[in-house]
Protein backbone atom coordinates (compact mmCIF):
# COMPACT_ATOMS: atom_id res chain seq x y z
CA UNK A 1 0.00 0.00 0.00
CA UNK A 2 1.33 3.40 -0.97
CA UNK A 3 0.90 6.81 0.60
CA UNK A 4 -0.45 9.43 -1.82
CA UNK A 5 0.76 13.00 -2.13
CA UNK A 6 -1.25 15.22 -4.42
CA UNK A 7 0.52 18.46 -5.37
CA UNK A 8 -1.24 21.76 -6.07
CA UNK A 9 0.07 21.54 -9.63
CA UNK A 10 -1.83 18.27 -10.13
CA UNK A 11 -4.95 19.40 -8.22
CA UNK A 12 -5.43 22.22 -10.73
CA UNK A 13 -5.31 19.78 -13.65
CA UNK A 14 -7.76 17.37 -12.02
CA UNK A 15 -10.16 20.13 -11.01
CA UNK A 16 -10.27 21.49 -14.56
CA UNK A 17 -10.96 18.06 -16.10
CA UNK A 18 -13.48 16.98 -13.46
CA UNK A 19 -15.77 19.87 -14.44
CA UNK A 20 -16.44 18.00 -17.69
CA UNK A 21 -16.37 14.49 -16.21
CA UNK A 22 -18.07 14.17 -12.81
CA UNK A 23 -16.83 10.59 -12.31
CA UNK A 24 -13.16 11.37 -12.98
CA UNK A 25 -12.18 11.92 -9.34
CA UNK A 26 -13.67 8.56 -8.33
CA UNK A 27 -11.90 6.75 -11.18
CA UNK A 28 -8.68 8.55 -10.22
CA UNK A 29 -8.97 7.43 -6.58
CA UNK A 30 -9.53 3.82 -7.64
CA UNK A 31 -6.47 3.90 -9.88
CA UNK A 32 -4.27 5.21 -7.05
CA UNK A 33 -5.60 2.73 -4.51
CA UNK A 34 -5.18 -0.21 -6.89
CA UNK A 35 -1.84 0.89 -8.37
CA UNK A 36 0.56 -1.95 -9.14
CA UNK A 37 3.74 -1.05 -10.95
CA UNK A 38 3.79 -4.47 -12.61
CA UNK A 39 0.63 -3.54 -14.52
CA UNK A 40 1.42 0.12 -15.26
CA UNK A 41 3.61 1.14 -18.19
CA UNK A 42 7.06 2.21 -16.99
CA UNK A 43 8.33 5.34 -18.71
CA UNK A 44 11.63 5.30 -16.80
CA UNK A 45 12.98 7.31 -13.84
CA UNK A 46 10.21 5.93 -11.58
CA UNK A 47 7.47 7.39 -13.78
CA UNK A 48 4.49 5.25 -14.81
CA UNK A 49 1.72 5.81 -17.34
CA UNK A 50 -1.82 4.59 -16.62
CA UNK A 51 -5.10 4.78 -18.51
CA UNK A 52 -8.17 6.04 -16.67
CA UNK A 53 -11.68 5.36 -17.87
CA UNK A 54 -13.66 8.38 -19.08
CA UNK A 55 -17.33 9.11 -18.61
CA UNK A 56 -18.98 6.43 -20.80
CA UNK A 57 -16.67 7.15 -23.72
CA UNK A 58 -14.73 3.92 -24.16
CA UNK A 59 -10.96 3.69 -24.40
CA UNK A 60 -10.35 6.67 -26.69
CA UNK A 61 -12.44 8.93 -24.45
CA UNK A 62 -10.43 8.16 -21.35
CA UNK A 63 -7.47 9.86 -19.73
CA UNK A 64 -3.75 9.31 -19.37
CA UNK A 65 -2.27 9.65 -15.93
CA UNK A 66 1.45 9.89 -15.22
CA UNK A 67 2.58 8.93 -11.72
CA UNK A 68 5.92 9.39 -9.97
CA UNK A 69 6.76 6.57 -7.55
CA UNK A 70 9.13 7.21 -4.63
CA UNK A 71 9.60 3.54 -3.83
CA UNK A 72 11.95 4.04 -0.87
CA UNK A 73 9.35 6.14 0.96
CA UNK A 74 6.35 4.26 -0.44
CA UNK A 75 4.87 7.40 -1.99
CA UNK A 76 2.81 7.77 -5.15
CA UNK A 77 2.60 11.25 -6.59
CA UNK A 78 0.55 12.02 -9.72
CA UNK A 79 2.42 14.22 -12.19
CA UNK A 80 -0.15 15.04 -14.84
CA UNK A 81 -3.42 13.94 -16.40
CA UNK A 82 -4.96 14.73 -19.78
CA UNK A 83 -7.73 13.47 -22.07
CA UNK A 84 -6.57 10.94 -24.64
CA UNK A 85 -8.86 12.37 -27.30
CA UNK A 86 -6.98 15.69 -27.13
CA UNK A 87 -3.46 14.30 -27.14
CA UNK A 88 -2.07 10.81 -27.72
CA UNK A 89 1.12 11.20 -25.67
CA UNK A 90 3.06 13.91 -23.88
CA UNK A 91 6.28 15.12 -25.42
CA UNK A 92 9.44 14.45 -23.44
CA UNK A 93 9.71 18.17 -22.67
CA UNK A 94 6.12 18.36 -21.37
CA UNK A 95 6.68 15.32 -19.18
CA UNK A 96 10.01 16.62 -17.84
CA UNK A 97 8.49 20.04 -17.07
CA UNK A 98 5.58 18.46 -15.20
CA UNK A 99 7.94 16.13 -13.32
CA UNK A 100 10.19 19.02 -12.27
CA UNK A 101 7.23 21.05 -10.98
CA UNK A 102 6.00 18.01 -9.07
CA UNK A 103 9.44 17.33 -7.56
CA UNK A 104 9.77 20.99 -6.48
CA UNK A 105 6.48 20.76 -4.59
CA UNK A 106 7.39 17.36 -3.13
CA UNK A 107 10.63 18.73 -1.67
CA UNK A 108 8.59 21.37 0.19
CA UNK A 109 6.07 18.80 1.44
CA UNK A 110 8.52 16.13 2.63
Amino acid sequence: MYKFIITNFFKKQLKHLSKKDVELKEHFKKVLINFRKEVAVSIGNSVYKIRIQGLGKGKSGGYRLYIFLLEIKGILCPICIYPKNEKENLSLKELNDALERTKEELVKLL
